[in-house]
């Protein structure tokens, strides 16, 4: 699809693509992901990436909460120097693996994009070939997403000055960064630069917000409460069944943010709509 043609298909756009407010938003977010989760459906054993992450990073968690009942909290602890390490450790082995995560699924879904049945050993396979180009891209966006957090909660503004300075806000523009990894097999410096090409060409400059999935799975989270404070009213069972039902959904919001990522690179690099997802849905898959 030339530049034209896509112009063209943006004003063609359906109806709920152009609806503002609560309602345009969250029919967007529904189309996308029951579009993604038809697609897991296909391949549903995709989701043992995920749950193979969450019980690792579960581990290391547990790892920094042993160590701050024993040496206790910093800063009051005398050990906060080891501690703080340990915690900035666990938040890049977090971020390393829900990349890797992410890698194995892009890898999987785009077997399924080239015609082939995806398997769970292929997508591990794929991410561990770029094993060290995901190292680095988690210690590169781990310490500049945590900056821009930062930046973007301390100084008014701080959100509109990052997004000057990279083109777009830091989640939007690293998008394509984990596809351009791996199946381009680019260092993280060109992939991000690459992430950044893809959006302007295909998108332009007029991209904010999140994925419309993310709306759907922002809501199904807040349910999650009503059990979690019942729990915390007395009933320990329910908090327990809140938390694994949070467990689950984040399993499942990984694998389906990873169908519609590669599904959105497919489209801004090959030009055509693939995994049962329309050009329509595709050219404005943001909310805002």
């Amino acid at each position: 699809m030339h530049s034209a043609e896509r112009r063209f298909a943006r004003r063609e756009a359906p109806r709920w693509t152009h609806e503002s407010g609560i309602r345009g938003h969250l029919l967007r977010g529904l189309h996308l992901t029951g579009i993604s989760l038809r697609v897991l459906a296909r391949d549903p054993h995709l989701m043992v990436l995920p749950l193979l992450a969450l019980v690792f990073v579960g581990f290391v968690w547990l790892l920094v909460a042993v160590s701050l009942w024993v040496l206790g909290f910093p800063p009051a602890s005398p050990h906060s120097g080891f501690l703080y390490q340990e915690l900035f450790v666990a938040y890049l082995a977090t971020y390393f693996l829900s990349t890797y995560v992410l890698a194995a699924i892009v890898a999987s879904a785009a077997a399924r994009i080239d015609g082939r049945r995806p398997t769970v050993s292929e997508g591990i396979q794929s991410a561990s070939r770029r094993v060290m180009r995901i190292l680095l891209w988690s210690l590169v966006a781990s310490t500049v997403g945590l900056l821009a957090r930062f930046a973007s909660l301390r100084y008014d503004g701080g959100s509109r000055l990052v997004a000057r300075i990279l083109g777009y806000t830091w989640p939007i523009a690293t998008i394509f960064v984990v596809p351009a990894i791996v199946l381009e097999g680019l260092g993280p410096v060109k992939a991000f630069s690459r992430s950044r090409e893809l959006l302007r060409q295909m998108w332009g400059h007029d991209v904010g917000g999140v994925l419309g999935t993310g709306i759907v799975f922002l809501l199904l989270f807040l349910l999650g409460f009503v059990p979690f404070l019942l729990g915390v009213l007395g009933d320990s069972g329910m908090a327990a069944l809140a938390v694994l039902y949070w467990l689950l959904l984040l399993s499942l919001w990984s694998v389906v943010h990873g169908i519609l990522v590669i599904a959105l690179y497919h489209y801004a690099t090959a030009s055509e709509a693939s995994l049962g997802f329309s050009w329509k849905a595709l050219n404005h898959p943001w909310v805002q």
